[in-house]
């Protein structure tokens, strides 16, 4: 009888962890140096604890030591050790100094407690890799009939605790013998997701009693290439455009179905307002996220961006989409309609279109004095009123006779023309599209005016830093339901009631766009991805094929098409909803009212206003003591200007010296003949 707890029963359990390392501990798309973890559990009965020390010391002093030939050298690993002896905090704080995922792990247990304890520690760690391959050695001489009971144990627990499927459980069913366990959960017809125990080998003394099969049963992938009879759980946060309310559309959406496209699986979709979830003091985790901890998702998504808490602890695709982020304030109203006629043109050329108005009626009232023109053109009121007339292009009553003032009158003509026209052409633009009010385009604007601030619970981590202006707006934050983006919270947007941090893309695949405005600079950029646990089996492929599309342009196109055709194939939706008399009734937008008129009313109320004082002044001068007054100025004013003429007679007065006549005569005599 055998020595079950003796040296050959050790002899043979090193031999057979050595030999499912060889077959099963490989890797071929990995560049790097493979790493291997050897739990040490404490207070192991014999042989499991000889098993244990003998196969550590082999890996460890077998390093330098060259292949045998044949072999190809599967077995240099960079060798790493946990043990139970420390404590879980320990090992956590341990996770930190590890960067690389571990590739393999070996265990080598006497209970089903050892395997549980084990797992705990090494799950507890940040390389820990739930798509790693393990090894589970079971050894104990008081339990040799229960492998079918314990695999399927053993199997449950790698698979629905862990998450992992690359598992090998070894039952010794003697002291030599082993049976070689492994689980298939995904290549059933019916039971897709469902852990079955398979038997795929059996090792005696080192050797497998089939070594041709038993290789390849070990190494069947355990996920199959297409998964046609599998459904798995997608769990999504409705976060229009990426999924969209009626959980039917969205970019995600279109994203899942290139990816069942290439597998060929199905899917379960359930959409949920909840949010991502967060890590509780317990450390259980809420919402979505807590839902996948429960087994009850197994993918999530909803237009979640990184974070490294989650990354922490479940596993992602490789960012696909991106979206950006800003506060949103309600949109600016138009401008008071009646400045639209002033604000046409700045300030400065109104002053410059008065000063050139000045300028010409007293060009044509200095040419027109100097010219034998009609009296009219020789007053200053008329001249100006001419000038106004020709300015706005308004035929005049009075045209001038001389061709100077013609000229003039032409000149002005034509600049009069070209202000109009420049004019009434801007005027076209301003009543179809009119100038906005001043818009709030600042987060400084936003807490200045102590309107309330808020969003998801998972940006707040955005401004909790030691910035001044974060620092403020995390102290005003709000991650209640009124600040969450949907439908109701965008009417309090526009209201002015509150500012919500929301998704572009939110606010742009919704009616509200063009009601809100979004902040010229984007708050924060974040690229988009699906969560899942770390284990799940179709993340490498989807990581893969991921990549591919990105490569090949198809994210960008699908991108581009949903940023250029989603406002042109919602607008074309609305419109045919509408029925005929809705589409026959006038437009709710009216582009021109009462309220465009104001300043053309404010002028003319103006120019009546000056009609009726220089009436009241005219009438008033027509009385017989304004003018007498008006005769008294005049004469004295007539009297000035004489004296003023004779003084500059006077002083002007020259002295002539006499001519000497007498030359004249003598030099010619002048004969005169009588008239006949």
């Amino acid at each position: 009888m055998k020595n079950e707890r003796g040296p050959t029963a050790a002899q043979a359990g090193v031999q057979c962890l050595e030999l499912l390392s060889h077959t099963y501990f490989h890797m071929s798309e990995s560049i790097q140096i493979e790493n291997i973890v050897i739990f040490y559990l404490r207070n192991l009965s014999s042989p499991a604890r000889e098993i244990l020390l003998g196969y550590l010391q082999d890996h460890h002093t077998g390093y330098d030591e060259e292949p045998e030939d044949g072999e190809d050298g599967h077995s240099m690993f960079q060798l790493k050790l946990m043990s139970d002896d420390t404590s879980l905090e320990s090992a956590r704080r341990a996770q930190f100094m590890d960067h690389k995922k571990i590739d393999y792990y070996v265990l080598v247990i006497d209970d089903y407690a050892g395997l549980r304890r084990a797992m705990m520690y090494v799950a507890s760690t940040a390389a820990f890799n739930p798509r790693g391959k393990f090894i589970v050695l079971y050894n104990n001489p008081n339990d040799r009939d229960s492998d079918q009971r314990l695999a399927n144990d053993v199997l449950q627990l790698m698979f629905i605790g862990h998450h992992s499927v690359n598992v090998l459980f070894a039952f010794a069913f003697d002291a030599t013998g082993y049976s070689i366990y492994t689980g298939d959960p995904y290549h059933g017809t019916k039971d897709c997701g469902q852990m079955k125990p398979l038997k795929v080998a059996t090792v005696v003394n080192g050797s497998f009693t089939n070594g041709a099969l038993a290789r390849a049963m070990i190494n069947i992938p355990k996920v199959p290439p297409e998964m046609e009879a599998c459904t798995f759980l997608l769990c999504t946060r409705v976060a229009p455009p990426f999924i969209d309310m009626d959980c039917q559309h969205g970019l995600e959406l279109q994203i899942m179905d290139l990816l069942q496209q290439s597998m060929k699986f199905k899917v379960n979709v359930s959409c949920s307002e909840m949010d991502r979830g967060e890590l509780l003091d317990d450390g259980n985790w809420t919402d979505l996220l807590g839902l996948m901890r429960a087994d009850d998702c197994d993918i999530i998504a909803g237009g979640f961006n990184p974070d490294f808490d989650v990354h922490d602890e479940f596993g992602s695709t490789t960012p696909y989409l991106q979206d950006y982020h800003t506060w949103f304030v309600p949109m600016a109203g138009t401008d008071a309609r009646w400045k639209l006629l002033v604000l046409i043109f700045d300030l400065k050329t109104w002053e410059l279109f008065a000063f050139v108005l000045l300028i010409s009626a007293l060009a044509w009232r200095f040419v027109g004095q100097f010219l034998p023109e009609a009296a009219p053109h020789k007053q200053l009121a008329m001249c100006f009123l001419n000038t106004w007339c020709v300015f706005l292009c308004i035929s005049s009553n009075n045209r001038p006779g001389c061709h100077a003032l013609r000229i003039f009158f032409v000149a002005l003509a034509l600049y009069g023309l070209n202000v109009t026209t420049i004019y009434t052409s801007i005027l076209f633009t301003i009543l179809t599209d009119p100038p906005r009010a001043y818009q709030v385009d600042s987060i400084e604007e936003i807490l200045a005016s102590n309107i309330p601030i808020g969003g998801r619970l998972d940006s707040e981590d955005w401004f909790m830093n030691n910035f001044d202006d974060d620092r403020l707006v995390s102290e005003r934050y709000n991650s209640s339901p009124d600040f969450q983006p949907s439908l109701d919270n965008l009417d309090a947007v526009v209201a002015g009631k509150r500012s919500l941090l929301m998704s572009r893309l939110y606010v742009r695949n919704t009616k509200y766009h063009g009601l809100v405005h979004g902040l010229s600079t984007d708050v924060f950029a974040t690229q988009i991805e699906m969560i899942m646990e770390k284990g799940f089996p179709l993340l490498p492929k989807f990581n893969r094929i991921l990549s591919n599309l990105i490569d090949m342009g198809l994210m960008e196109k699908l991108w581009n098409d949903f940023l250029y055709n989603v406002t042109i194939l919602n607008h074309i939706k609305r419109n045919r909803q509408l029925s005929e008399e809705e589409i026959r009734a006038a437009s709710p937008e009216v582009v021109l009212t009462l309220d465009h008129l104001q300043s053309a009313f404010a002028l003319y109320a103006i120019g009546v206003a000056l009609c009726l004082v220089i009436f009241l002044l005219e009438l008033i001068s027509k009385t017989a003591w304004i003018q007498q007054v008006l005769e008294k100025l005049d004469s004295r004013w007539d009297r000035t200007l004489i004296h003023l003429q004779l003084r500059e007679q006077k002083s002007g007065k020259v002295k002539l010296r006499s001519r000497d006549l007498s030359r004249g005569k003598k030099a010619k005599k002048v004969t005169r003949k009588p008239f006949k």
